[in-house]
């Protein structure tokens, strides 16, 4: 068994004897609480480090260390460790009851990009194949990810924790998931009051990056720069009143009046008021600890050592601190507690906190939310109003940097276009908008950032502009490397002519030229000029290089993801594939709401048709009927016998989030009979091969998952495909994909899409569905995009 005494045996005595009582405290805490080699190295190193052993040292002591430890019996781990600190420092706040002085909020709801783990889906769900799966639970037995975050570090702390503007520039910036790399020393710079769009491949580390962005774990980003990093479906389906969610974005405020709440309701029990009083020492003890260990993380060197040691010390005796310093005098708790709330109401009005719901009600009303909304509850508000919600949370949050995580995923057309005219007009907040929609970024982005091997490079334009621009460059180093190629192949026929002369004629003075040309041919292997036109010179070249000058690297097009949709097989029929006539669903019966009114259409073989109406209209209702999962209230839907029908719904991807089985494994369930060999050669044919079609489906990122419900949905080979917001978490190269892939199949699709660049490339025909009624668009998605305008 691994035991702080063993490892002080491997220690050297000089060492042993530099390491202060605290830090044997905290080290013997890591011990009992883990027991693993790698954990207790990663808390001893720095401390071994500051005390003077080398990294060989140190290597060869905890290889020894975890050897020992393999070959000890287990034992249960004593009971005895460091001062903890009670639950009250890390539970979720209090929740709020209604206050005499202070309009309350009830803490149930996080603020919106408060986010730092990742959310489990709940409930039972239908998953891709049709079967229920208990989400929750299931997400539950997965091992959460391990994420580290970091960035060059100044040795000198207010350098990396402050800054004196609103621009983000750091160099050196590592995020690691587990064991697998997503960013490996590359720079970070946004300036201040700049909208980003960011594009990658799926799975590349994008969400990722937001998130440590915006919960604050990325070490060095200046802690005086706000972030609110905003996922899609962000505010959640609850009850809580619009302008009380709005209220609720700001953490801080919130925490101070579920405090003040806390010991109001409790002035009357003394058991009660203690507990309240130690919750809000606790809160204070938290806070102050974890920026100690910040300062601790941060500083390196002998100020390294120091800050940890204050860190210690700070976790071991703060907590009896604050409470001698409240009890100071012989206080009672009815006298702590008058104190307290005395210095939580001083707090509050220097927030100006007493003006929270003035403030959140303006902005709810500069986006058009009425006042009967603002008094709702948020159930009750479709997708289009709830990122209004979502963004009046960011607003009344006034950050610095805003982080959108694909925003338009659910969103409508008319939702859309309100979105990107109001992010276009915020002027004094930097934007980073992660999205799919080429349309949107186009309207949005000043400049696109792309991750691509672990680096991140800024390309000034919208979207358009940066793949017109990488085209070019692209086109302009291969003329560059052709050139090249074509004058050393001049210069290596010219050596070999002299060489050939020389054998014949003895003429030593011409081996001279050769060496010249040889010399010449070795400088010959990189740039003649830099990307901004500039010829190379070795002077504007700094630092230490392998080479004479910089290599000429030819980058490859992006690849596009090669979906594999199977042509449909014939039917004897050649009528078509589906018809409606005079088709009307109400939903509650024949006396409840009506959705579709008198509805004909007629779905031949290969038809391309995209349905387009604001989110309710009744597109997906429409698609059900088509699919034979819902009757007409009146009227008749008829198919041929032999149809087959792959229908793929928005909510694939969230369902298969808590999904621990793998793909793999799926695809064989859902198809007995296929051999191993087919099915990972189908799923490789939609870039899920290797461990990502072994690995479970709720590990996958949000594309590398919408991608697996297509290859599963795809794999009976349908005669018709319905697609219901099927470019949601897919990147920019898989839309591409699907674009090629659609426009190649000879069977019918029906789309429902958000995404206008996708529906133009794909579909032959759009319809509009408005009051229950379909209508034939001739100008097709355009003329619905002018209408939403005009109106």
């Amino acid at each position: 068994m691994l035991t702080l005494q063993s490892l002080l045996q491997v220690v050297p005595d000089a060492v042993k004897g530099a390491l202060d009582q605290d830090t044997l405290d905290y080290l013997e805490g890591i011990v009992e609480e883990s027991g693993d080699p790698a954990t207790l190295r990663d808390a001893a190193e720095p401390f071994l480090a500051d005390a003077g052993m080398s990294d060989d040292d140190l290597n060869a002591m905890f290889a020894r260390l975890s050897v020992n430890a393999d070959a000890a019996p287990s034992e249960p781990a004593a009971s005895s460790g460091p001062v903890r600190l009670p639950g009250a420092v890390t539970a979720a706040p209090m929740s709020a009851a209604t206050p005499t002085p202070i309009a309350p909020v009830p803490a149930r709801t996080a603020a919106a990009g408060s986010q730092s783990r990742p959310r489990s889906s709940s409930g039972s769900k239908k998953t891709a194949s049709g079967s229920s799966a208990p989400a929750k639970s299931a997400a539950a037995k997965l091992k959460q990810p391990k994420v580290q975050a970091f960035s060059q570090q100044s040795r000198f702390h207010t350098e990396t924790v402050t800054t004196l503007s609103n621009d983000v520039d750091l160099k050196g910036v590592n995020v690691i998931v587990n064991d697998t790399e997503l960013l490996v020393d590359t720079r970070l710079w946004l300036k201040a009051g700049y909208h980003y769009g960011m594009v990658g491949r799926n799975g590349a580390g994008k969400s990722t990056l937001l998130s440590v962005i915006g919960d604050g774990s990325l070490v060095g980003f200046p802690e005086n720069i706000r972030t609110l990093y905003i996922q899609q479906l962000d505010v959640l389906d609850t009850e809580m009143t619009v302008v009380e969610a709005v209220m609720a974005s700001d953490a801080e405020r919130q925490k101070r009046v579920s405090d003040a709440n806390a010991i109001e309701r409790s002035l009357q029990s003394p058991d009660a008021l203690r507990a309240a009083l130690e919750g809000y020492i606790g809160r204070i003890a938290g806070e102050s600890i974890a920026q100690a260990q910040k300062i601790a993380t941060l500083r390196s060197g002998k100020r390294g050592k120091t800050a940890r040691e204050s860190a210690l010390k700070a976790e071991n005796t703060l907590l009896a601190g604050i409470r001698s310093k409240l009890y100071a005098g012989g206080k009672q708790d009815s006298e702590v507690a008058a104190d307290v709330l005395t210095t939580l109401y001083a707090e509050l009005d220097t927030m100006d906190a007493h003006s929270a719901e003035a403030k959140a009600r303006a902005i709810l009303s500069s986006m058009d939310v009425s006042e009967e909304q603002q008094d709702g509850p948020i159930s009750n508000l479709s997708g289009g109003w709830r990122m209004r919600v979502a963004l009046a949370k960011a607003m009344f949050m006034e950050p610095d940097v805003l982080l959108l995580d694909e925003c338009t995923n659910h969103l409508d057309l008319a939702a859309i276009a309100w979105l990107q005219d109001y992010l276009a007009a915020l002027e004094d907040i930097t934007i980073v908008s992660v999205s799919h929609d080429r349309d949107f970024l186009n309207a949005i982005s000043q400049e696109i950032i792309r991750l691509k091997d672990k680096q991140l490079t800024y390309h000034p334009g919208n979207y358009d502009e940066y793949e017109q621009t990488e085209d070019e460059l692209r086109k302009k180093k291969e003329r560059q490397y052709t050139a090249l190629e074509r004058r050393r192949e001049h210069v290596k026929k010219s050596i070999e002519n002299f060489m050939k002369h020389a054998r014949s004629t003895n003429d030593s003075k011409i081996l001279t030229q050769v060496a010249s040309r040889k010399k010449k041919l070795e400088r010959m292997v990189g740039i003649d000029r830099f990307e901004n036109g500039k010829r190379f010179k070795r002077a504007n070249w700094g630092g230490w290089h392998e080479t004479l000058r910089p290599e000429l690297k030819l980058e490859r097009a992006e690849k596009e993801v090669d979906f594999s949709i199977p042509q449909p097989e014939n039917l004897r029929n050649n009528g078509p594939l589906v018809s409606l006539d005079d088709v009307s669903f109400e939903y509650g019966g024949a006396q409840g709401r009506r959705v579709l009114d008198n509805v004909s259409l007629s779905i031949m073989m290969g038809d391309h048709i995209a349905l387009l109406g604001l989110n309710g209209c009744g597109k997906s209702t429409l698609v059900n009927l088509i699919n034979g999962t819902l009757k007409p209230t009146k009227g008749e839907v008829e198919s041929q016998m032999r149809l087959r029908i792959g229908h793929y719904t928005q909510h694939f991807v969230d369902e298969l989030s808590g999904v621990t089985e793998s793909g793999l494994v799926r695809l064989m369930e859902d198809n007995p009979g296929t051999k191993e060999g087919d099915a990972r050669k189908w799923l490789g044919s939609f870039e899920l091969s290797g461990s990502l079609a072994t690995r479970p489906m709720a590990t996958l990122s949000g594309g590398q998952r919408a991608r697996m419900a297509m290859a599963i949905m795809l794999f009976s080979n349908p005669h018709m495909l319905l697609l219901d917001e099927v470019t949601n978490h897919l990147d920019m190269y898989a839309v591409q994909g699907l674009i090629a892939a659609i426009n190649e199949y000879e069977g019918t699709v029906i789309l429902v899409s958000h995404d206008r660049h996708f529906i133009r490339e794909t579909a032959d025909e759009c319809y509009v569905l408005q009051d229950g009624r379909l209508e034939l668009l001739d100008e097709g998605v355009d003329e619905y995009v002018q209408s939403i305008a005009a109106s």
